[in-house]
């Protein structure tokens, strides 16, 4: 039974990594910005412009990459600071699977969604704002239906 609690989950974030994959277990090792240690992760999450002043301290992000929901994420600082390549803002790591070795085994992201997102750069995007999101969510429950029902997914 999860226990997360997702009424903070407002965002969500397509991440392209020419690599294949992002923010994955050996990544993190790499990083010397990264904590990883007992079950805790916390590392810089990435943005091209300044949007990430957008999203408030303990919001909720939901990061897709390949199609794939590979994290969920809580913004832990109070406003973004600006890196070599973009801006940053820290965040915590509430849910992933670091433990499967190849994340195409995941589940399509519309499975724990409800909905196909359509995410057109790898900014952040309010997920109430998207098309797919209202033809789903629009009568059952709004944004605290789908936090449910991706809450019960996870």
């Amino acid at each position: 039974m999860n226990h997360l609690v997702l009424s903070k989950l407002k965002w969500i974030k397509a991440v392209r990594d020419p690599n294949g994959w992002a923010y994955t277990r050996d990544r993190f090792q790499d990083s010397p910005h990264t904590i990883d240690h007992n079950y805790v992760t916390i590392f810089p999450l990435d943005f091209a412009t300044n949007k990430a002043e957008m999203i408030e301290a303990a919001d909720q992000i939901a990061l897709v990459q390949n199609g794939k929901l590979t994290h969920l994420v809580e913004i832990l600082d109070c406003e973004p600071y600006e890196g070599k390549q973009g801006f940053h803002r820290l965040c915590r790591v509430l849910w992933w699977r670091p433990d499967i070795a190849d994340w195409t085994a995941l589940p399509p992201q519309q499975d724990l969604l409800g909905f196909e997102p359509a995410l057109p750069d790898d900014e952040a995007h309010q997920i109430d704002t998207l098309s797919g999101f209202a033809a789903r969510w629009g009568e059952n429950g709004r944004l605290a239906g789908f936090q449910s029902f991706f809450a019960e997914r996870l």
